[in-house]
């Protein structure tokens, strides 16, 4: 029974194996099949990326308040620059007002040698004290030319010579013409700049000059001497010059020639003329008086 038991149970494997084979064998479009779900599987994994690209967007959109968040630093600096400009301008300001010089002391008149040359010879000699007065609504005072602080320069031609003092504050020019057929030398041209404070931290600039003149004239080979003379320049500007003794042209080793002297210092004899005719006149009247009268008492007596 057994043995009949286990007979029938190798006959069912073996049948069923036989059956297996044949399955396997007979159905080969399910086999062919099989590999289309396969293919259908990487379609998913291709999906997957997408979501991943959407995710980095909204990180680029994050980004962009970042940038707008800069521009408010932006905004911040420019009152910083505004701040500065205040700072500037209060330093300046009160520089510039401090150089303005205050008004020097009063101080005397001082005669200064000046010359002008041109290829070394000599066109001009002057000797001189100058003072550049100012008289207008606001100023009347007297600036006074300090020798030691100027200059002197110019130049000269056969007609014409011109002589530049020049100093701190300003400058003085004098232009001389060689007439020939007057046979004079004299000033045609005056210039005066002058920049001065006449009160303290107030500087004004003053200006004037006057043309076609015949000032300071002199004969060839001699020098124009004045004691004073003043030129006048408009608006409210004057020269003065004192211990005047001005030359241009024909110098004899280059030193002053003969003096022309102005007529200011020239003698005035009118006076004593006058005094001595009027003296004369009571001398004469007296003598005709006393002859007169000497007639008159010999006349009186009468010979025996």
């Amino acid at each position: 029974m057994k043995h009949g038991l286990l007979l029938i149970t190798l006959f069912i494997a073996a049948t069923a194996l036989t059956s297996g084979q044949y399955s396997s064998t007979s159905k080969p479009p399910p086999t062919t099949t099989t590999p289309a779900p396969t293919t259908t599987t990487p379609a998913p994994t291709t999906t997957t990326p997408a979501p991943t690209t959407t995710t980095h967007a909204p990180n680029t959109t994050t980004h962009a308040p970042n940038t707008t968040t800069h521009a408010p630093n932006t905004t911040t600096h420019a009152p910083n620059t505004t701040t500065h400009a205040p700072n500037t301008t209060t330093t300046i300001a009160p520089n510039t007002t401090t150089p303005i010089p205050a008004p020097t002391p009063s101080a005397n008149l001082t005669v200064g040698k000046y010359n002008s040359s041109q290829d070394g010879k000599l066109c001009i000699l002057a000797d001189f004290a100058i003072g550049i007065r100012v008289n207008t609504s606001e100023v009347n005072d007297t600036f006074i030319v300090q020798p030691s602080k100027t200059t002197s320069s110019g130049g000269c031609s056969e007609k014409t010579a011109s002589i530049s003092l020049l100093f701190s504050e300003g400058g003085v020019t004098l232009k001389f013409l060689n007439n020939e057929a007057t046979q004079k030398i004299y000033v045609e041209f005056v210039e005066v700049d002058l920049t001065y404070a006449f009160k303290t931290g107030v500087s004004r600039d003053y200006s004037g000059k006057n043309e076609s003149l015949e000032l300071f004239t002199s004969a060839p080979g001699h020098y124009y001497s004045c004691s004073s003379q003043t030129v006048y320049l408009g608006n409210g500007l004057s020269l003065d010059l004192t211990h005047n003794k001005i030359q241009a042209f024909n110098f004899k080793n280059n030193e002053f020639g003969t003096p022309d002297v102005c007529k200011a210092d020239q003698p005035d004899y009118r006076v004593p003329i006058a005094v001595g005719i009027i003296l004369i006149i009571l001398i004469v009247i007296v003598v005709i008086a006393y002859l007169i009268s000497r007639k008159r008492r010999t006349d009186g007596y009468q010979s025996l």
